[in-house]
């Protein structure tokens, strides 16, 4: 499962925490219960669609690479795209998905 609608969205920006890195921006919430739920945003400065969902589809590789590591047993996660996906190599983007999710503590360091 996957973060769809917009009031979750909101309540992630509203009630969660931030961490920003150089290709992806993290807010995620400690919930009470759900299990982990992603959620992917690309706005339309990326680009055109293509653009758009080409980033979404890299941030859900890197989520899915490193999904288990992550150390909540409940928590909703958005991840933002500030990068353009033409100009950057998935494993920058791993790279920077890791070690955001590690300063905000969320997945264990070794890996």
């Amino acid at each position: 499962m996957v973060i769809k609608k917009d009031s979750q969205f909101r309540r992630v920006y509203n009630e969660g925490r931030r961490e920003a890195g150089d290709k992806v921006v993290i807010y995620y919430l400690k919930t009470g219960d759900g299990g982990i739920l992603p959620g992917f945003v690309a706005s339309k400065r990326i680009g055109k669609a293509n653009q758009r969902n080409r980033a979404k589809r890299l941030m859900r590789e890197a989520f899915r690479r490193l999904e288990n590591r992550i150390n909540e047993q409940n928590l909703w996660i958005v991840f933002i795209a500030s990068f353009h996906p033409g100009e950057t190599h998935f494993n920058e983007l791993l790279d920077d998905v890791e070690s955001s999710m590690a300063r905000a503590g969320i997945i264990s360091t070794s890996g």
